[in-house]
């Protein structure tokens, strides 16, 4: 914080209006264990109560044809690349003299 800036001495001031009640954090574990169920609920949506194996399973298919998946995209651009340049060899009459007359594709 700047000493020098209105807002944060503004800030290092400010204090709430009512303090909290002494046993607010107490109430509020006491909620929390009145329904565990609220607290995970969250979790279990988002999860929609699948077993874990079958989750593990899901995310290893996912990783191998995401894996896959960039070794056809890398493997077709170094494909490209190599008829490019074939293509280049083939018709630069300087490539071609230095590659000499047998060499020609």
């Amino acid at each position: 914080m700047n000493p020098r800036d209105p807002l944060s001495s503004l800030l290092s001031t400010w204090r709430p209006a009512t303090p909290p009640a002494n046993d607010f954090a107490a109430g509020v574990w006491t909620r929390i264990r009145s329904n565990p169920d609220a607290a995970s609920s969250r979790v279990i949506r988002f999860s929609l109560n699948i077993p874990l194996p079958l989750a593990a399973g899901f995310a290893v298919l996912f990783a191998s044809l995401a894996g896959t998946g960039a070794a056809l995209a890398i493997d077709r651009t170094h494909e490209a690349d190599r008829m490019a340049a074939a293509y280049v060899r083939s018709i630069d009459p300087l490539q071609m003299t230095a590659a000499g007359p047998h060499s020609h594709p």
